[in-house]
């Protein structure tokens, strides 16, 4: 349940400030910002791999792992996700202080690494 929340919070929150910025209603910031967060898109998800350590998509666990090993898998997993929606915050706050829109597409990269790991619905 937690992915797919994470997922969702961070996809919605990235397509308010991508209309803020369409519109124009954005700051007129810094475009540092945007440049420092499309890198942070680019690297979060090698981060985030390393942290858990088992690369970008991770294998099913299996059914006979024990508890704290299960324990530890979630714990992992539940970090892996958050530094993936660190970016796409990032991105969204970019969008929202600085006019250019690369961060939204930048941002396509963590979202994408999240759908890939959500765990299947019968797990």
């Amino acid at each position: 349940m937690v992915p797919r929340a994470l997922l969702g919070s961070s996809a919605a929150i990235l397509a308010v400030a991508a209309v803020v910025n369409s519109q124009g209603q954005g700051g007129s910031g810094p475009e540092v910002v945007s440049w420092m967060a499309v890198a942070w898109a680019a690297a979060a998800p090698l981060l985030a791999a390393f942290v858990r350590g088992e690369g970008l998509v991770a294998a099913p666990p299996t059914q006979s792992a024990p508890t704290v090993d299960v324990v530890a898998r979630l714990q992992k997993t539940i970090v892996f996700l958050g530094v993936l929606e660190s970016a796409v915050i990032f991105a969204a706050v970019a969008l929202i202080v600085s006019p250019p829109a690369w961060p939204l597409a930048a941002a396509v990269l963590p979202l994408a690494v999240m759908a890939l790991n959500l765990p299947s619905r019968q797990s």
